[in-house]
This record gives structure tokens, C-alpha cells and sequence, in this order.
């Protein structure tokens, strides 16, 4: 049998990630998976519409693709600094909206052991939380997002096409964690409770995630106070047993002056800024959802 995947997998295990592997002729179950939520209406319109353009067929690029590795890179949370009329707001920025040298790390690790065998690989656009789940990487909780050993929630999840022959599959049913039978604590910290126990899915188009990535002005009934992150929402992981170890690892993320909070806002575009400035933002991967940077700011220091 072919080792190669494996020794990647290894090594992407010494530079503190997981990965598990499923074979590619499990494409149609993953898309079913998505298409059923959709046709019961559990997932919105809009949401499907910004989000899950997923793509079910094999890359062009590598046509003879028999596996899909996914892989989670550990990733805390960063916490930026900004000054405004004299006093500094802490803001908190989840693993997601990052995007680390980490990422370019695993690209590298990927690169380097499966081209010298021969193999090509290809970036997997399909649904992440989905295929970690169904690799056995990661497990459900209660408020739908997903927890791997070791890294609770705070991790990223990057996925590739492979061409390497391989035998593993780790193909197995949905499951989530034991943890969530008895513990209600997501749900009760959830402020626009999105999290209930009728059903698996989240009401996603409620979740103070989904309400500060849209552009949209935020909904009258969205208190001040329930505002915790300048992009996405950290409420049911703050709280999350799972997630203990991992909520005090806090990376310090850039500090934003007085003059420099003031431009962002003004919503002065990202490229017209000062250069100090726009590298700071750089840093954190502000240029991704820098068009709600200002809306988000300002409802955190209002509240």
C-alpha cells in the first residue's frame, strides 16, 4: 500500500494539526447531505446563496483524484485594541476570519511530501464542517458548530483533492459530541437564541454571526450589549465546557489608535489608508470583511 498520505499526514501532525482521510466516491453523499437540508428548508435562502456554493465534482486540475484530506489547523482567538474618545475597547476576533501563515504552512507540508511521490493535490471547495464530521476529524455540539480533540472549537478547516493512492477511508455517520446530552450552557447564553432543542440546525439567519457578516443594518430587536466580537459571535464557545482549555489561549492582535479608529470609522476604503494602518488590518485578514468593519465597531463600543 501506498504510505504517502500517511507520512503527510504525520508531519502535518508534527506542525500541530489533524487531518483524516475519505475516499472521493463519497461525493454524492456529502452533497446529499447539504441538498436534504436544503429541501426541508433548514437552511435559508440567502445563506445558501452567499455561503454554500460548494462544488461536487472532481477537480479539473487533478481529474484522477481518489481522496480528499481534511485537515484542521489550531487557531486561538485574537484580540485587537482600539482607542476611542480617550478609552481602549478590547475586541475579540474568532479562529475563522483569520487567515494565518499557518494555512500557507499546510499548503507547504502538503506540497512537499505528495509531489516528490508523484501526486497532485487540489483546494476542495465543499462544506468543511460536513466532512470533518464525516471523517471522524471533528464532532457535532449542540450549537452546530464543530470540536476536534485537543482543539475544542478553535481550529480552521482547510480540505484538498489528492490523486495518491491510498486504501484509508474513514467514512462514518454524523455524530455529536456526548458532551452536549446533558449540557444546555450554548443555548442559554445564546442572546438571539438561535440554538434550540427541536431541531439539529441552528436558525442560522437569527445567529449574531451571520447578522454582523451581512451588510444589512442590524435587526431593532439586536441589543448593544449582546455585541462580543468585531466579526462573528463567540457566546455559545465562551461558555462551552469542551472549550475550556482552549478559551484562555489568546493571541495579541494589532492596537488601533485614536487616529486610526477614527479612519476606520469614517469607512475610509482599506486601500486609501495610511500604510501602518492598512497592515495592521492586513494582519488579521480585515480585508475579507472589511466592508461591516465599521458597523461592528462601532455597535461594540456603543455597547
Amino acid at each position: 500500500m501506498n504510505n504517502t498520505i500517511e507520512k503527510a499526514i504525520r508531519e502535518l501532525q508534527k506542525n500541530g494539526c489533524k487531518a483524516q482521510v475519505i475516499q472521493i466516491s463519497h461525493l454524492p453523499d456529502i452533497r446529499e447531505d447539504i441538498e436534504k437540508l436544503l429541501k426541508q428548508g433548514l437552511i435559508n435562502k440567502r445563506m445558501n446563496a452567499s455561503y454554500l456554493r460548494f462544488q461536487y465534482e472532481p477537480p479539473t486540475d487533478v481529474p484522477s483524484a481518489t481522496t480528499i484530506l481534511v485537515v484542521a489547523i489550531p487557531s486561538p482567538i485574537t484580540r485587537t485594541n482600539f482607542t476611542w474618545h480617550g478609552k481602549t475597547y478590547q475586541a475579540n476576533i474568532p479562529p475563522q476570519y483569520i487567515r494565518r501563515a499557518d494555512e500557507a504552512r499546510v499548503k507547504e507540508i502538503l506540497t512537499s511530501s505528495l509531489k516528490p511521490a508523484g501526486c497532485g493535490m487540489s483546494r476542495a471547495r465543499l462544506p468543511l464542517k460536513t466532512l470533518a464530521v464525516r471523517s471522524g476529524l471533528a464532532q457535532y455540539g449542540r450549537n452546530n458548530i464543530t470540536y476536534v480533540p485537543g482543539f475544542g472549537s478553535f481550529f480552521r478547516l482547510a480540505a484538498y483533492y489528492t490523486d495518491c493512492p491510498t486504501e484509508r477511508d474513514n467514512w462514518q455517520e454524523l455524530k455529536v459530541m456526548k458532551a452536549c446530552e446533558n449540557c444546555f450552557k450554548c443555548l442559554e447564553n445564546c442572546p438571539t437564541q438561535c440554538i434550540s432543542t427541536d431541531r439539529f440546525l441552528v436558525h442560522a439567519e437569527n445567529c449574531l454571526t451571520w447578522l454582523n457578516e451581512i451588510t444589512d443594518d442590524f435587526p431593532d430587536w439586536v441589543r448593544p450589549e449582546w455585541h462580543n466580537a468585531v466579526i462573528g459571535c463567540m457566546r455559545c464557545q465562551v461558555v462551552c465546557p469542551v472549550d475550556k482549555s482552549q478559551i484562555k489561549k489568546i493571541v495579541a492582535g494589532p492596537e488601533f489608535s485614536e487616529q486610526e479608529t477614527e479612519l476606520i470609522l469614517q469607512k475610509i476604503p482599506i486601500e486609501d489608508l495610511p500604510e501602518p494602518t492598512r497592515d495592521k488590518l492586513l494582519s488579521i485578514s480585515a480585508e475579507d470583511w472589511y466592508d461591516v468593519f465599521a458597523r461592528n465597531l462601532r455597535a461594540l463600543i456603543a455597547g
